[in-house]
């Protein structure tokens, strides 16, 4: 049992290690008592069995109260409506009413089953009053030796308690029945002995029949929280490690500046879009971003000032296209926004607002207001095309073209190879390709 509990402890070995149930450690148990030595692990235990004990408690003291009414009948087949069984009748019912108040109390508060105190109270009012029975039934002095020694026992066994004080009430117990055997016949030493012999046999029997049971019980608790500790452990452990396969992830997929998709993950996505936009038979564009003039921001205000413009426009990209729209960087200041569902004009259409939200931001930095523009470069997805690799190429083709006719415009690409500037309403002439 020590060896299970240390190796789920996780507690080392040999003589330096901590022993899980040895003295100093949260676990260790003072032998005589069964009861932890540490307060705090002692009341975790007592709050964890609180309802069961109660429970039990409630149907011992049921039974004891019944009982206890119960032989009021032979006491008055015996005696009759006389003066010593009404004595006896006062007693039970008196004992009876304590009871059924402690009942009374558990029921409200079941932490009272665990603490010991008035369980052992009601049990010292039971013995005391059972002691009349020497004094008003003489005659059935064997019968209630028996009883004696059976209640004895059943203190222990019977009746939930804390160890040690179903001890101190067994032993006080004794006593009492030494002293009333005492009083009514005088008794030789050797008589007096062997009564007290016979009065500490259910005393040893109980106590060490409970001792076993407390004992395993608080094993069995400390085995149990050491479970739930493990379990916790390898929850936190699981949990960590699904937050490490989601950054990993996340690291894998975006684009760590702008937190938009990387290319591996984008290049993904579009075989995704690709096979549905065929099998659907829907158009889908792509839309490539070129920052104008960008190298002079970095030149002029510097790399964080030009890693700021970036988040901006990743920003801007996410609030100004669809859910649906895949947006990512494809390096420096190239940004990639793939549009299912979308055709060449409706893809440039919304590349020219996007620009023109563009230009209108100011950007904030360090003091700074900064203002960008961008040019766009928009082709549709062919027939002939299995790859994104053929549809980047038509859109820089045409981002080139709108480069170096004047930048800030959006070019499509055509199906023939050339290329337009887009202006919104209407289109202007076609260019030659570049």
């Amino acid at each position: 049992m020590r060896d299970h509990l240390k190796s789920l402890l996780g507690l080392p070995d040999g003589p330096e290690g901590l022993e899980p149930l040895g003295p100093g450690s949260q676990w260790h148990l003072r032998g005589w008592c069964a009861e932890f030595s540490d307060r705090r692990t002692e009341m975790g235990y007592k709050q964890y069995c609180q309802h069961f004990t109660a429970h039990q408690l409630l149907l011992a003291l049921g039974i004891w109260s019944l009982v206890l009414l119960l032989f009021a009948i032979p006491d008055y087949l015996a005696m009759g409506w006389s003066a010593p069984f009404q004595g006896l009748l006062a007693m039970r019912v008196g004992v009876a009413l304590c009871v059924l108040a402690l009942m009374r109390a558990v029921v409200r508060k079941p932490w009272l089953a665990t603490q010991g105190l008035w369980t052992s109270v009601v049990e010292l009012i039971g013995l005391a009053s059972f002691m009349l029975v020497y004094v008003l039934r003489p005659e059935i002095a064997i019968w209630t030796y028996a009883m004696t020694l059976l209640m004895l026992i059943m203190l222990f066994v019977f009746v939930p308690n804390r160890l040690c004080c179903a001890l101190a009430v067994s032993l006080v117990g004794a006593l009492f029945t030494l002293a009333m055997v005492s009083q009514s016949r005088s008794l030789q030493t050797r008589e007096f002995v062997v009564l007290g012999l016979a009065l500490a046999l259910p005393i040893v029997t109980g106590y060490v029949s409970a001792w076993r049971v407390q004992m395993l019980q608080r094993q069995q608790y400390a085995l149990l929280m050491a479970a739930r500790a493990s379990n916790d452990q390898l929850r936190q452990e699981v949990e960590q490690r699904r937050a490490l396969q989601e950054a990993l992830r996340i690291q894998a997929s975006i684009d760590p500046l702008t937190g938009l998709n990387n290319r591996r993950e984008y290049e993904k996505l579009f075989s995704r879009e690709m096979a549905r936009a065929r099998r659907e038979g829907r158009a889908m564009s792509l839309v490539m971003l070129d920052l104008d003039h960008f190298k002079h921001i970095n030149d002029d205000h510097g790399h964080a000032a030009g890693d700021e413009v970036l988040r901006c426009v990743a920003q801007l990209c996410r609030e100004n296209f669809r859910e649906v729209d895949i947006a990512g960087r494809l390096g420096g200041e190239e940004f990639v926004v793939l549009m299912p569902h979308t055709a060449l004009r409706e893809a440039g259409e919304v590349a020219r607002r996007f620009l023109q939200v563009l230009s209108d931001t100011e950007i904030a930095f360090e003091g700074l207001r900064l203002r960008v523009q961008a040019t766009a470069g928009v082709a549709e997805l062919q027939a002939h095309e299995d790859h994104l690799e053929t549809l980047l190429q038509r859109a820089d083709h045409a981002l080139y073209a709108g480069k170096q006719t004047g930048r800030n415009r959006v070019m499509l690409a055509l199906p023939d190879g050339q290329v337009q500037h887009y202006q919104g309403g209407a289109m202007a002439p076609k260019e030659p390709g570049v």
